[in-house]
């Protein structure tokens, strides 16, 4: 995301990595920080904001890892707030049942900005606000873009990440009128198929609590919930 929109940019500090995504200040998910060492990152806390602040960015948020509750605490401590808590799932790809269940309409060629209006119609995110803005200059080989059509329609996308023989699933959706077919579910099933063709042997991803369970039908296990502490700047 760090080289997905004009002016985004990534800088670390020690033990924490930031991304600054302006285009979208106050999307506190666009605008993450994860770090190695919880004590380096409540060091870093005056540095983050400050820099947040001079990037115009208003919304953020530090990714807690499962277990963590000292650093837990200190953001608390710090003025930060417990936005979400999204589950860690993963899987071994070769104990998933990948086997296709139904005939999707595969897009040829999606684009970074179709996957983007899918979520945007998924989770009802309405203009100015879209998610595609922060992929207008996207440019990841290592990422994987999958849609499938309804009716001649988009209607469920992702993105999968392959590196380092792991597939990483994200911005995962479908749209209102085709939830709960099981479009996405065999979007995912065909995107783990060509996944463990790359060489890839596990899956992983984030979990909303709506996910859960369609990850775990899949065959995804759960190892524990995020923290996102989000701080808005004047809060």
């Amino acid at each position: 995301m760090a080289g997905g929109a004009p002016d985004s940019r990534l800088f670390e500090l020690d033990g924490c990595q930031a991304t600054l995504v302006p285009v979208r200040p106050w999307f506190s998910i666009f605008n993450p920080v994860v770090y190695r060492d919880g004590g380096a990152l409540l060091a870093a806390l005056p540095r983050l904001a400050a820099d947040y602040e001079a990037a115009g960015v208003n919304a953020w948020t530090v990714w807690v890892p499962p277990g963590d509750e000292e650093t837990a605490r200190g953001l608390e401590a710090a003025g930060h707030r417990l936005d979400s808590q999204p589950m860690l799932m993963a899987a071994a790809i070769d104990e998933i049942d990948v086997e296709p269940r139904i005939e999707l309409d595969l897009h040829e060629s999606p684009t970074w900005e179709l996957i983007a209006r899918c979520n945007d119609r998924a989770y009802g995110v309405l203009e100015p606000w879209s998610m595609a803005a922060v992929f207008s200059a996207m440019d990841d080989p290592a990422t994987r873009l999958y849609a499938a059509r309804r009716e001649g329609e988009v209607a469920a996308g992702l993105l999968a990440r392959e590196l380092d023989g792991d597939c990483y699933f994200w911005f995962v959706a479908t749209v209102p009128e085709a939830q709960r077919s099981g479009l996405a579910a065999e979007l995912m099933r065909h995107a783990l198929r060509k996944a463990s063709e790359h060489g890839c042997e596990t899956a992983t991803l984030e979990a909303t609590k709506a996910g859960e369970p369609v990850y775990a039908r899949l065959g995804f296990g759960s190892f524990g919930r995020y923290g996102m502490w989000e701080r808005r700047q004047g809060a």
